[in-house]
């Protein structure tokens, strides 16, 4: 087994909690119910719920309370981990408590717009977003003590925030939030390392590829299969590019949280495009 190969079993492997995570999410639907009469609660897709009240819809995810559940020890340890999660999230809703120091950027597909639920009144949600290009989107969310929620574009106005400066203000609050980062090189692929939850996101951090292009004499040519994997390469070098598109592929066919399978490619001045292996590889 190559150094991707066992790295991708890791992080992939076929080892499951016991906790089922579409049981975890309709258990949560109900406990949010009966600790929030006054807003409506729906499940909205794996490990996601939809919370509607006055002060508009957010979609609010629950992988970290699942993958904590889905890890303690016994019964009494799922239910403390639980409590603690529903407490964060009901005490005055977390995303009321939160500001513009808590906005970050999460990266969507277009097809994660097409699922989203629709307000009670038929109205759509509107996020906060911010195309990159046409495969991936910036989505501007609010991150709690306990989950990720995606607010509706009211909070933002409620909070006189606008939309100038908000992708540097948001990438300033994730590299303030990130634990440390780290790269797995191997075979002239670099996997990001970051937490499980923003890896995606590091595409934005500017110093971070300004640091890594020293190591390359092509742009970066990055692949963002999935949520929580970010790996790149040398565009020019050939046989690591066919390298990442074969492993894009694969990781984006099999992912829980799936972005695209396109490689993109990491300009000097910032921008982030689908790479275009017939332009840019150096014979």
């Amino acid at each position: 087994m190559g150094w991707w190969d066992a790295l991708k079993s890791a992080l992939f492997g076929a080892r499951r909690p016991a906790l089922d995570p579409d049981a975890f999410t309709e258990d949560m639907a109900s406990r949010l119910r009966a600790a929030m009469p006054g807003r409506t609660v729906a499940v909205s897709s794996h490990l996601s719920l939809s919370i509607e009240g006055t002060d508009g819809l957010q979609q609010v995810f629950l992988d970290n309370a699942y993958r904590f559940a889905a890890e303690a020890a016994d019964d009494a340890g799922r239910e403390a981990v639980i409590a603690a999660w529903l407490a964060s999230s009901t005490g005055a809703a977390a995303s009321d408590a939160a500001g513009i120091d808590d906005i970050v950027p999460v990266l969507k597909s277009p097809d994660w717009f097409d699922a989203l639920p629709a307000r009670e009144d038929g109205r759509p949600v509107g996020h906060r977003s911010e195309a990159l290009n046409a495969h991936l989107a910036i989505v501007y969310a609010i991150d709690t003590p306990h989950n990720v929620a995606y607010v509706g574009e009211d909070w933002f106005v409620d909070r006189g925030i606008g939309v100038d400066g908000l992708r540097r203000r948001a990438v300033d609050n994730l590299r303030a939030k990130l634990p440390r980062l780290e790269v797995q090189r191997g075979g002239g692929l670099n996997m990001v390392v970051a937490g499980g939850y923003y890896e995606a996101s590091i595409v934005l951090l500017d110093e971070f590829w300004v640091r890594e292009r020293e190591r390359l004499r092509g742009d970066p040519v990055i692949a963002i299969p999935a949520r929580d994997v970010l790996v790149f390469g040398d565009s020019a070098d050939p046989k690591v590019v066919a390298e990442l598109r074969r492993h894009a592929t694969e990781i984006h066919a099999d992912a829980a949280y799936a972005l695209s399978p396109v490689l993109f490619q990491r300009f000097a001045d910032g921008r982030i495009e689908p790479f275009q292996p017939s332009e840019r590889i150096e014979a």
